[in-house]
């Protein structure tokens, strides 16, 4: 029998071709990512990597299709293009990686391939690192052990269950700076409005507590002046999303492309494989049984009958989606924390998310308009409160809804205050839309499709103007021209 021959993981030749700038100045023009985001018909550039700098260690976290890779890319060619020495920066991808040894043997061959780069520091980043199981293990050794720890690093995932573990592993290992997680989702709904050349101009962003004062209010009044524009882009929001391929795609063709909408499926079907969801079926059946309760509470014994599953099982599918940043878990709370027990509310991160039963099978139906507002609002509301939150998709800190004893509701409570909102995507309202909030709280924000009242006990304010508010920013815009 000839043995099988041992290789060395990665090849020389791996590293080589995955770094193309150690030998060639003009690499981005052919690099696939960066070619990719050279034809679209906008630009996006997410600033979350602007900042890093060795020593530190950060995560940059977020679905899959969300374009993590794209950005790390970008970040090299703005270092190389800084006059960082090209034999500084090193890039790969861990999908094809053994285990965590195998990753500390790709930083000890990247210092030895450049020996003349001396003690200056370097700038790694390892692509997908949560698919190596302990990788926060050789993350420390390489920190504790070797010149590693003075460089930076960027390790990018799609998974928030093993942050813990990491801050466990890695602690005072990190470096010195904060905010060193980063979490990357698909476009807010103003940078989908400045992608989609909406002729509204840039306003200044509003906190969710900045609602609830004169200014505020005198911003809501001042962009209420583009209602008609940002209602009707709004609505092609809440069909299109934020992932920027679908958001090419719909610049292009005017709809998310087919092709985009399986590979998202097939990023939704491999992580619930992990769990033994084997059938399609299955995993399809578990999205529509959440867009089916989508502005409602889940019952994880009804979705469990529903899917022919144990109740324990049923909870582990929902938390795998979680993980993988594909649903938001809204609680309620008690004494500021959330009640894990109780009925929990679940958002689809993205429109195509909660779409892709209705779009994948012929008899699920599409999820109605009102149902998706709610999410958008549910998505907006949680990276306004909770910032870089890589690991409280499953359990938010400050975002909660509100139901009492007689089963009034409120769709979403906002620590510390607590501050209000409730979604009802109508066009005519009065205070009985809001009775369960003004009982409990005595005030709030009521969220619609167009009806106004800028009164300051109950405010009115289309979704549309309240999330072009509230998620004000940069990072996209139309190139010119287009």
């Amino acid at each position: 029998m000839v043995g099988r021959r041992t290789q060395r993981v990665p090849p020389l030749q791996v590293l080589t071709a995955s770094n193309p700038w150690w030998v060639n100045p003009r690499w981005a023009e052919t690099d696939p990512q960066l070619r990719a985001v050279a034809s679209a018909p906008f630009s996006w550039r997410p600033s979350l990597l602007d900042d890093i700098a060795p020593p530190n260690l950060y995560t940059l976290r977020g679905p899959r299709r969300v374009g993590k890779s794209t950005v790390v890319k970008q970040t090299i060619e703005r270092l190389l293009g800084s006059g960082v020495d090209p034999r500084r920066v090193c890039f790969f991808s861990a999908d094809a990686l053994s285990g965590f040894d195998a990753l500390i043997n790709v930083f000890k061959t990247v210092r030895d391939i450049f020996p003349d780069v001396g003690e200056a520091p370097r700038y790694f980043f390892v692509d997908e690192a949560t698919a190596i199981p302990e990788w926060q293990r050789a993350l420390k050794w390489l920190r504790d052990n070797t010149g590693v720890a003075e460089d930076c690093v960027v390790a990018t995932g799609s998974s928030a269950k093993d942050i813990a573990g990491g801050v466990t592993h890695l602690a005072g290992r990190r470096g010195p700076a904060v905010g060193l997680d980063r979490l990357l989702l698909p476009m807010s709904f103003p940078e989908f409005v400045r992608c989609t050349a909406v002729p509204v101009p840039a306003s200044p962003r509003l906190a969710f507590d900045q609602f609830y004062t004169p200014e505020g209010r005198a911003a809501c009044q001042q962009a209420l002046l583009y209602a008609a524009p940002l209602i009707d882009a709004y609505e092609r929001y809440l069909d299109v999303g934020g992932f920027p391929q679908a958001v090419a795609g719909f610049r292009r063709t005017g709809s998310v492309p087919t092709s985009f909408v399986r590979d998202l499926w097939d990023v939704v079907r491999a992580d619930l494989h992990a769990l033994g969801v084997s059938r399609p079926e299955e995993g399809l059946g578990l999205l529509a049984g959440i867009v089916q309760r989508l502005t409602g509470t889940v019952t994880l014994r009804g979705l469990a009958d529903e899917l022919g599953i144990s109740h324990p099982t049923a909870g582990a599918w929902l938390e795998a989606l979680a993980n993988a940043y594909m649903v938001l878990f809204l609680f309620q709370e008690s004494g500021g924390v959330p009640v894990l027990r109780a009925q929990r509310k679940v958002y689809p991160i993205d429109p195509v998310v909660a779409a892709l039963p209705s779009l994948l099978a012929t008899r699920a139906p599409s999820p109605e308009l009102s149902h998706l507002s709610e999410a958008v609002l549910a998505a907006a509301l949680f990276r306004a409160t909770e910032g870089h939150g890589v690991d409280r998709f499953a359990c938010p800190s400050r975002l909660f809804f509100y139901r009492s004893d007689h089963h009034g509701e409120v769709d979403f409570v906002v620590l510390p205050g607590p501050l209000t909102a409730e979604a009802k995507y109508i066009d005519a309202a009065a205070r009985g839309e809001a009775r369960s909030m003004l009982a409990k709280f005595g005030a709030g924000l009521l969220l619609t499709r167009s009806a106004i009242d800028l009164d300051p006990e109950l405010t009115i304010v289309p979704a549309g103007v309240f999330a072009w508010l509230l998620e004000q920013g940069d990072g996209a815009a139309l190139k010119p021209g287009e």
